[in-house]
């Protein structure tokens, strides 16, 4: 992922609570469609995440419909769980 498709997220209140993403990425940049729109996501690998495959192509309208609920629904804290 280029840095250029990444943001780290500033809040008024501080970093991320542990646990929740912390930066924003480019939905054209990292998944190739044609999107304005940004999603959170982690600036940490973690071991259970699989590596990208880059032969894979996602289905547009499957990954927006999950991505737009990512980005408008993701809670504030854990504690909001």
């Amino acid at each position: 992922m280029t840095t250029a498709a990444m943001t780290k997220v500033q809040e008024s209140a501080g970093p991320a609570p542990a646990g929740l993403p912390d930066m924003k990425v480019s939905v054209r940049q990292v998944f190739g469609i044609d999107s304005d729109l940004e999603v959170p996501a982690y600036s940490e690998v973690d071991p259970h995440v699989p590596d990208v495959d880059t032969d894979y192509r996602f289905d547009r309208a499957t990954t927006l419909a999950i991505l737009a609920g990512f980005a408008k629904d993701l809670p504030k804290t854990a504690a909001s769980w």
